[in-house]
């Protein structure tokens, strides 16, 4: 055996041991009221398969019937089994049952989870992932945040001596967020209900850790999904929805953001600021600063730009 080759196996243990490991992330969605959400976990599982994240749990903030079912339906179509589950199980005071709900739940039966009876408690879920993890983990929430709030405002139990608010400042690096319209406006996931706005204001005052927003106003000028094949089950949601041709981009251009963890190569720029939600009018309003814990995100190219982008992550065609 040569010098070389004797060499070449020593590199290649080294350079695998100082490989980045992807960020753990957790991820809070509604998965109800919309079906942008489904984009977005297509987006997320895209985003681990290329070894950008590693997804160690997803939480319902809103739940019908359906809900759980129609979730686990969806990560078996997608190859992903094992995630763990959790949910806030009185948030069942939303809106209506979606029929999109049904083309997963009946359309692609095998699943893991069937009920809420299946899955963890909001603070559960959050507390048992955060009180093991060895590094701070970013959370990906496009959904309502009374999940988010529940953990925050969880006491010290047999799973960690910490409160709420002292586990998120250890271990969350970041917290990501579709809520809001910026500068100032009102928008579904602060205002849908009287829960979801409490708890609104409970992460803009109280959340220890830096955050970013995507609003309204970017979403709306973007679509996503409008060119599925007919056979995958995501274009069969869509359709389901009354959205064949795509659905606004809410969800999964947060998503995609906070998995990049880039704001250039996901096309966007950022203001930093704090963030003031008035719980009597459901306004937010944004309040510049260089030393504010928030930022909001705005479009730096057209909108067609980020069509594109979003294409490959979804399996579109072109």
């Amino acid at each position: 055996m040569t010098k070389l080759n004797r060499i070449l196996p020593c590199l290649l243990c080294l350079l695998t041991a100082c490989a980045p490991s992807p960020r753990q992330v957790i991820f809070d969605t509604d998965w109800w009221t919309d079906v942008d959400d489904v984009c977005a976990v297509r987006a997320l599982l895209q985003a681990e398969r290329e070894g950008k994240v590693a997804v160690e749990g997803i939480c319902l903030s809103a739940v019908d019937s359906l809900s759980v079912a129609s979730l686990s339906s969806f990560l078996d179509y997608e190859g992903r089994k094992g995630v763990f589950l959790g949910a806030d199980k009185a948030a069942s005071d939303y809106s209506g049952t979606p029929s999109w709900h049904g083309v997963l739940a009946e359309g692609h039966p095998q699943r893991e989870a069937n009920t809420l009876d299946d899955v963890e408690d909001a603070a559960t879920f959050y507390r048992t992932i955060l009180a093991k993890a060895k590094m701070p983990m970013d959370i990906i929430a496009v959904g309502y945040p009374n999940a988010l709030a529940l953990l925050l405002q969880s006491g010290p139990d047999a799973i960690s001596p910490l409160s709420g608010e002292e586990l998120v400042r250890r271990k969350v690096r970041h917290l990501w967020m579709m809520a809001g319209q910026y500068p100032e406006g009102r928008e579904n996931n602060f205002i849908r209900s009287e829960r979801s706005l409490k708890a609104g204001s409970v992460i803009c005052t109280q959340w220890p850790t830096e955050i970013t927003f995507l609003g309204y106003e970017v979403g709306i000028k973007v679509k996503a999904g409008g060119k599925l094949p007919e056979d995958d089950l995501l274009h069969k949601v869509l359709a389901a929805h009354g959205s064949a041709d795509g659905r606004y981009a809410w969800d999964p251009l947060l998503t995609w953001l906070a998995c990049l963890d880039n704001l250039e190569e996901a096309g966007f720029d950022a203001v930093r600021g704090t963030v003031i939600l008035d719980t009597l009018t459901g306004v937010d309003r944004f309040v510049p600063s260089p030393d504010g814990r928030h930022r909001y995100v705005s479009m730096v190219h057209d909108s067609e730009w980020y069509v594109s982008m979003l294409r490959p992550v979804l399996r579109e065609t072109e």
